[in-house]
Parts: structure tokens; sequence; C-alpha cells
């Protein structure tokens, strides 16, 4: 196995793990959710949103080298991002490249904005709780295509 290889079934390990405290963070501000009053929310409320957010963008982040690095596997330029992105529609991971866009920029709204407006958090927090599970699918078909083209055992 390469250098290269082992790269990529360490970031396959880590997404996993990754992926079990995302969808655990999922569960607990679903029970809250969609939030009518932030003001009436709980500390630990709070924490629970505040845990989530952090795991949805870094989990995103993640992904996305992750992708980077298939990519270079696959003999394809890495930058820019946009032809990972048309690879990873190619090769049946993504479904399209304008979902993983629109991902993208919930990521970066969810962080730029957080607690300026309350109904734009609210609308944010509804969207990513939204898309979760869609980039959870996006990592289990990237563990399909590794595990196939790979042979990863993870």
């Amino acid at each position: 196995m390469t250098e290269h290889l082992r790269l990529i079934w360490a970031r396959l390990d880590h997404l996993k793990r990754m992926a079990d405290y995302l969808a655990w963070s999922l569960q607990q501000v679903k029970g809250f959710s969609p939030i009518q009053d932030w003001a009436a929310l709980t500390p630990e409320q709070h924490e629970s949103l505040a845990a989530f957010r952090v795991r949805f963008s870094e989990f995103q982040e993640h992904m996305g080298k992750t992708m980077r690095a298939i990519a270079i596997e696959e003999e394809e330029h890495p930058e820019p991002f946009g032809a990972v992105l048309a690879l990873m529609e190619k090769l049946c991971i993504l479904d399209s490249t304008e979902h993983w866009k629109l991902i993208r920029e919930l990521r970066n709204a969810v962080n730029h904005e957080y607690e300026e407006n309350s109904e734009r958090l609210t609308q944010f927090f509804s969207q990513i709780i939204e898309e979760t599970p869609a980039l959870l699918g996006y990592m289990n078909q990237i563990l399909v295509y590794c595990r196939k083209a790979y042979g990863y055992q993870g």
C-alpha cells in the first residue's frame, strides 16, 4: 500500500468517528428544533447547538480534504476544487456539485452569522439539520468507493 493510500484510509477512519459524533449531535438538536424562542433555550441546548454547528462544519471540511486526496489518488488535479467536485459526481460519490456547494454555503453562513440574527439562525440550523443526512450519505458513498477502488477494509 502506498503512503498516499494510508493517508486516505486514516482520513476515512477519522471521518467515521466524526460521523458518529455528528449523528449524535443531530439527534440532540432535533429534540428542540425548530427554535421558536432563542432566549428560552437552556444552557445545555445552546451547548448542543454549538457542538452541532462545529461538528457539521468540521465534518464537511474533512470530507472535502478526503475528496481532494481521492482526486490525487485518481491522478486528477485537485485545483480548482470544482474539478474535485466534478470528479466526485462522476464517481457517484456526490449527487451533484451544486448540492455540495449549497452545503458548503450553509456551513459558512452558520459560522459567520452565529448569534447575530435569531431568525436567520433558526433558518440556518433548520437547513443544516435537513442537510446532515445527505452529508452523512456522501460519506457513506466515499466509503463504498474506497472499499471497491482501493480495498479499504474499515
